[in-house]
């Protein structure tokens, strides 16, 4: 029998620098923000067809309560010779809008200095090259796994509820998996400025509040006779800066708030009679209902004047809330990692935390298996000229592929 360094090396003979680079030029030139995904699903589903080892299917779903979104993913699925373990690798092909402020085309995958630019080249097209060599390498090497690998291309991340992964979970799609990688870029989105190598091993949660505050008109000459909306709705912002408790977390830090979306008062000498706004918190402990508690805490104690209506953003379904998570240090999948990245790069993999939500939040709650974000590096996501370092694009599918070969054979 072969080691798992032999197969190894095997495998990452197989791996090509400029078809790498070259794959990830082509997946940003078609554009795929979320909710319109269908063209990038079907390009990767013809590559990936190519291999017989590979089984490949587009998954449909359509989320009928608030968006009425009919969407796909692709599910493929790399068989092994015997009953093993099963890992899931999990990427998003959906990027946010294109924002204005572009240097360089968002589209053409312009190449300087060692960085891919372009829309969604770090979040995280990046990440679905890295696991769409790591499966031809395997493949092109004919390594059997004992264990099963199921690699979901999903829709939706960048939309408000993950969609595309919460349908691969409603849908009994991948719920035998025993672990799974997020190839989402952990060093950009961690609180500190962590550099590849290194894994998050949790993140926050989000909950997000839609606030309503009802006051009364009058004459913008007489303001005693109304009540400002707007007035009340700064004092409730003041409060919930100063007084609202956003928690903290011995591993995910502390929680976070920003409000968003402040509108009211535009009518000339009118004193505003209802303002709204929205409130986008990232958690570290509870669930929703406990966080809609604590903000309405702050509200009965101002006694304001106007009328108060907070509300929970609607959901498509109780589950696509995205409550907080972490993984062990000790888990398997954890410690493949670590050996991998010492074997291969001659480095200590770094724990790290995720600042924000993404799919690792459905993955590792509703499951409850052992998740990890462990992608390339680079900057500007969801900003004007975001870009990827190549090198450690490349250098996480070599640590990767160590580690599935660790973890499965």
């Amino acid at each position: 029998m072969r080691s798992k360094h032999e197969l190894y090396q095997k495998a990452v003979d197989k791996l090509n620098r400029e078809n790498m680079i070259n794959l990830l030029k082509e997946l940003i030139s078609i554009k795929s923000p979320f909710f319109e995904e269908t063209e990038i699903i079907e390009y990767l589903r013809g590559r990936l067809s190519y291999y017989n080892r590979l089984s490949t299917e587009i998954h449909r779903y359509e989320e009928k309560v608030i968006t009425g979104f009919k969407g796909e993913n692709l599910v493929v699925r790399l068989k092994g010779k015997a009953v093993g373990p099963k890992l899931l690798l999990n990427a998003h092909v959906d990027t946010v809008p294109l924002c204005g402020g572009w240097s360089v085309d968002p589209f053409t995958g312009f190449e300087k200095d060692g960085r891919v630019y372009g829309l969604g080249a770090l979040d995280m097209k990046a990440g679905v090259v890295i696991c769409i060599y790591l499966l031809e390498a395997l493949v092109e090497a004919d390594i059997e796994l004992s264990g099963n690998i199921i690699f979901t291309a999903v829709s939706d991340e960048e939309g408000p509820f993950g969609l595309g992964t919460h349908y691969t979970i409603m849908d009994g799609l991948i719920n035998d998996c025993d672990y799974a990688v997020i190839t989402e870029p952990a060093g950009p989105f961690a609180a500190s400025t962590e550099k590849f190598p290194c894994v998050a091993l949790g993140s926050r949660g989000t909950a997000v509040y839609f606030v309503t505050v009802k006051g009364q008109s009058a004459h913008g000459a007489n303001p005693e006779k109304g009540i400002n909306a707007v007035e009340d709705a700064a004092t409730l912002i003041t409060a919930l800066t100063e007084k609202l408790d956003l928690g903290s977390h011995p591993l995910l830090g502390g929680g976070s708030m920003c409000i968003t979306n402040l509108q009211g008062g535009d009518k000339y000498l009118l004193i505003p009679e209802e303002t709204s706004f929205t409130i986008y918190r990232h958690t570290v402990t509870g669930d929703a209902a406990r966080a809609l508690q604590e903000v309405e805490e702050v509200v009965g104690g101002l006694n304001l004047k106007s009328e108060v209506n907070i509300q929970l953003r609607d959901l498509p379904h109780p589950d696509t809330f995205f409550r907080p998570w972490t993984v062990s240090k000790d888990s398997a999948l954890v410690r493949s990692l670590e050996n991998a990245t010492n074997i291969v790069l001659g480095k200590t993999l770094k724990p790290t935390y995720f600042r924000s939500e993404s799919d690792a939040n459905h993955i590792a709650n509703r499951l409850n298996i052992p998740t990890v974000l462990f992608g390339p590096d680079g900057a500007n996501y969801h900003a004007a000229d975001e870009y990827v370092e190549i090198e450690s694009m490349i250098d996480a599918t070599r640590v990767l592929l160590y580690a599935v070969i660790d973890l499965l054979y």
